[in-house]
């Protein structure tokens, strides 16, 4: 069975993603916050759903009357069609009352987190044959319910504290250019945590060697090199990966082009360094800001002026879009970027 995972962002949704990974061989994770983000990632699982039986599975997200019956009608025309689907809704926010007592696939407990709720519903269906794992995971899911309903009394509530100021804290590599690697690093440190849970003040411990676990995830040598070296030398392979599809031209200029990158003068220069065919990197963020870096090839300040409204040297300089159109996806921003490019070339 395939299993398709949506869920939020926060250590409830990343933790009930981390249990159901446990449960499955085969599944797709696909993370989203509030507001305009959740169709967006509704319609990219349908567009992805193939004939084999699929469980269509929702996390930590409590969707609106309208967002349900969007889901609701989908799922319908899809088994009308022949689609073997299966939907199951697993929340615990208040606000979601009013579509679970419309809908049967959607269920709420707002006694529980979303995490323990997870765990329970599916060791009740597909139950784990490995007893030291599914003791892992009842202890993982009490720790997670404790801190993200704040029961300060409940089972490793520091614990959980701690954790969920470090899943909330790591904003890169940035989830909407690398997803799956943003995702992949928060599920190694909820796995890491194992090594602390049952340690007498694992709270502290843990606390104490969040920094070093870091930078091992990371791929570094936590005793030899600092962690701006490491984390550089991770997001240049990172966008070295992903050279063809990030391309970008400005007349003869070829360009890297990069989505809230945000370390751009330490990281742009190593990629520049290492890849001398890209003659520039440009890094845009949410709001339209553009920085530019060169390493000699392109006059980025030139190239500021006359495309993004800036300015600054030779090899560093920003500007601003107006009118720059926010998106979910990278395919959305790079069309943005090129026709200004070749508008302005």
């Amino acid at each position: 069975m395939k299993v398709l995972h949506l869920s939020h962002i926060d250590l409830d949704g990343y933790g009930a993603q981390y249990v159901a990974k446990h449960f499955f061989d085969d599944i797709t994770f696909f993370n989203a916050n509030y507001g305009k983000e959740i169709m967006v990632r509704l319609e990219e699982m349908f567009k992805i759903l193939t004939r084999d039986k699929t469980l269509f599975l929702i996390t930590d997200l409590n969707l609106t009357l309208q967002e349900s019956e969007f889901v609701q009608e989908k799922i319908c025309e899809l088994k009308i069609e022949g689609y073997d689907i299966e939907l199951c809704l697993l929340d615990h926010h208040i606000s979601g009352s009013e579509s679970s007592q419309k809908f049967h696939w959607y269920f709420l407990d707002t006694t529980q987190s979303a995490c323990k709720i997870t765990f329970e519903t599916l060791l009740s269906r597909y139950p784990l044959l490995d007893s030291a794992k599914e003791q892992w995971l009842r202890d993982f899911s009490n720790m997670v319910n404790s801190v993200d309903i704040w029961m300060s009394e409940g089972e490793n509530f520091e614990f959980g504290k701690v954790l969920m100021g470090a899943i909330a804290s790591i904003k890169e590599p940035n989830r909407l250019m690398f997803e799956e690697k943003n995702r992949e690093f928060k599920f190694s440190l909820l796995e890491k945590s194992r090594e602390f849970l049952y340690l007498p003040r694992g709270e502290v411990e843990l606390d104490n060697a969040l920094f070093l676990l870091k930078k091992e995830i990371l791929g570094g040598n936590p005793k030899e090199e600092t962690m701006d070296n490491i984390f550089a030398r991770y997001l240049v392979e990172l966008l070295e990966d992903k050279k063809s599809e990030c391309e970008i031209f400005y007349g003869e200029k070829r360009g890297f082009l990069s989505y809230m990158l945000g370390s751009v003068s330490v990281v742009g220069n190593q990629f520049l360094c290492k890849n001398p065919e890209f003659d520039f990197i440009l890094d845009v963020n949410a709001r339209g800001n553009v920085s530019l870096r060169a390493n000699g090839n392109c006059d980025v300040s030139l190239l500021a002026s006359e495309c993004f409204n800036g300015g600054g040297h030779k090899n560093a300089s920003g500007g601003k879009i107006e009118g720059f159109k926010e998106s979910f996806f990278y395919e959305d921003i790079k069309e943005q970027i090129q026709n200004i490019l070749e508008e302005r070339a």
